[in-house]
């Protein structure tokens, strides 16, 4: 029986890429590079977090005390911007609607840093209506670590044979059976089908109205 449902975020609740793609860039003209990568680019450098997309931006030229920096321009950066193209997918409202209306608890689980992930969630979806945001916070592992979905968790009062997990990438298919929840593959993101294939999810899912068939 699934007491809770777990969310990714960036690619999976919301279409981010325009705005991470745009930070990204306007860190590297701040540092001297030239941007150059295409908002395709930025989609597949999405996923374990905001070092690392900075990290593969920068084609791995930095060193850690750069890539700091690079990072605070970042965080200020985003946080200014992360809603001006920022857009739910069409059916996601509608579906957590439905999981809302079976009792079934809400979180996000995210590599995006923490503020800026609940600044956009409490903005697009309005405050409370998710049960428990998590996202990345500095010393702390990132998905597909399971720390975040367990503390998740958690707080939801939920075990992991009790949860579902939704997600974009294969980063989110490894959180879930790290912690023991059924992984579904959530193919309008920002990752391929194949991709996704590859990691071995429960199911892969290429439409938002698919969700409320699985809780």
């Amino acid at each position: 029986m699934i007491k809770c449902a777990l969310f990714d975020l960036d690619g999976t609740l919301v279409d981010t890429a325009k705005d991470l793609g745009r930070a990204t860039a306007w860190v590297l003209e701040k540092l001297g590079r030239e941007p150059k990568w295409t908002d395709t680019d930025y989609r597949a450098f999405v996923g374990n977090g905001a070092r690392l997309l900075l990290d593969r931006a920068f084609e791995h030229s930095l060193s850690d005390s750069e890539l700091d920096e690079a990072l605070e321009l970042f965080k200020v950066r985003y946080n200014q911007i992360l809603l001006d193209n920022a857009v739910i997918y069409d059916g996601i409202t509608e579906a957590l609607d439905y999981i809302k209306s079976k009792n079934i608890k809400l979180a996000v689980v995210t590599n995006k840093p923490h503020q800026s992930a609940v600044l956009m969630v409490e903005s697009l979806f309005g405050k409370g209506y998710f049960d428990f945001i998590i996202g990345a916070v500095e010393d702390k592992p990132k998905k597909p670590d399971p720390y975040s979905a367990d503390f998740a968790l958690e707080r939801l009062g939920c075990k992991g044979s009790e949860a579902i997990f939704f997600g974009d990438s294969d980063v989110d298919v490894y959180t879930a059976k790290n912690i023991g929840a059924e992984a579904v593959a959530c193919s309008w993101g920002f990752r391929s089908f194949e991709s996704l294939f590859a990691a071995g999810p429960s199911v892969i899912i290429d439409n938002p109205s698919y969700i409320s068939k699985l809780v």
